[in-house]
């Protein structure tokens, strides 16, 4: 695979951290994650908090799998001293704790890099490492509300609406595996390691760019950046429709005009094709929400599926919205294993989201379920060179 013999050392939480790293594992690298040993990564029990009360914790399970877990106490020296020796023979550390945090345990760049002036140091962080808020606290929805998406998402005059699925989380995830892979990259060609941060606030950044670069150039929201109405939307054909069986339908022609032909045929409205209020995409525009009017009353008449018979007989651009149960059974989804299925050594045969970055020869795959706490312990410590009997003195004192 193609980060086979990769080290990662992933002393992270939650879901920003654990996703980077588990994006790494999923291409072969050897993600050590590191926990402390009383109760481990929060994420191992989140699901219950989330109102799931059952046996497979399908968020941990997603954000660990393929990953090496030890537990060390990094409040004792002698824990701290088993993460050095880690780190020596590491390529990769990932954290998402706050930079106080890291350093008070003595797990920050500056230190790490003296055992290792070669490790590539990743950081997620909430706000950046520089500002006056560098060291706030922040978790996935508070960066969605700082960062301006969940002011442009919903209609108006309703309160502001979160992305929803951890969004901030998983943008920033990518992100930083991304700036991982740069600066392995660099790494390669220079010899130089270094740090990598990326907050969950750039993250929304980079999410938004259209919408703010909007605002940088102009000072105010214009247009289909802004927050409206599907009843206001500017362009009738980049839009969303509720058919007879109270069902979605999205249009999706950003440009109408080369579309609109087409489209009247198979909404069987060709009398509009020629009229004068609609018969250029200026003029659909300016006459948005009649348009809008009749299609609604006409998306009204038949169910979704016979929309979607129509409109698939032409080259049109639509989709229908999907819940989950539908993504799942979606024949792209399986076809192009973005879900596959994977025999879990504990719960038999399940269907997991499967590699979503494909390489034709060196490709990723789910080679193991997310560990049980420490359960690696052991293992990795005789990797780096501990004997049997060190390991457990260790385990005596309560280090690991």
């Amino acid at each position: 695979m193609a980060l086979e013999g990769v080290r990662v050392l992933d002393m992270s939480i939650g879901q920003m951290g654990p996703v980077t790293s588990m994006m790494l594992a999923d291409m072969g690298a050897d993600v050590i994650k590191l926990e402390e040993p009383l109760s481990g990564d929060p994420g191992r029990y989140l699901h219950s908090i989330m109102g799931v009360d059952v046996a497979l914790n399908f968020y941990f399970e997603i954000h660990n799998r393929n990953k090496r877990s030890i537990a060390v106490d990094l409040h004792t020296e002698t824990g701290r001293k088993i993460v050095y020796r880690l780190a020596e023979k590491s390529d990769v550390f990932v954290t998402n704790f706050r930079r106080s945090a890291v350093e008070r345990l003595g797990m920050d760049y500056r230190t790490l890099a003296q055992y290792n002036p070669k490790l590539i140091y990743a950081i997620g962080s909430g706000f950046g490492k520089k500002g006056p808020d560098r060291d706030k606290p922040a978790l996935d929805l508070a960066a969605q509300a700082r960062g301006g998406i969940m002011s442009i998402i919903g209609e108006p005059g309703q309160p502001p609406a979160p992305g929803g699925v951890g969004m901030a989380d998983q943008i920033g995830a990518g992100l930083l595996a991304y700036g991982i892979m740069l600066a392995l990259f660099a790494r390669e060609r220079t010899g130089l390691g270094q740090e990598v941060d990326v907050s969950l606030l750039a993250g929304q950044a980079w999410l938004g760019a259209l919408a703010l670069q909007d605002y940088l150039f102009y000072g105010k929201d214009h247009g289909p950046l802004s927050k409206v109405s599907r009843r206001e939307a500017r362009n009738p054909l980049w839009n969303i429709y509720r058919t007879k069986d109270d069902r979605w339908l999205c249009l999706a022609m950003l440009v109408s005009e080369p579309y609109w032909p087409d489209f009247c045929k198979a909404m069987g409205i060709e009398g509009l094709e020629n009229d004068p209020r609609f018969e250029s995409h200026a003029a659909r525009e300016e006459n948005a929400r009649e348009l809008i009017s009749i299609l609604d009353q006409r998306f009204a008449t038949e169910t979704r599926e016979e929309w979607a018979k129509r409109l698939g007989q032409r080259e049109l651009i639509w989709e229908l919205v999907k819940d989950y149960a539908e993504v799942a059974a979606d024949p792209q989804m399986t076809e192009n294993e973005y879900i596959v299925d994977f025999d879990h050594p504990v719960y038999g045969p399940v269907k997991e989201v499967g590699i979503l970055v494909q390489l034709s020869k060196t490709r990723g795959r789910i080679r193991k379920p997310a560990p049980q706490l420490g359960q690696h312990t052991e293992e990795v410590l005789l990797e780096i060179g501990y004997s049997w009997e060190e390991i457990a003195k260790l385990r005596e004192d309560k280090v690991i």
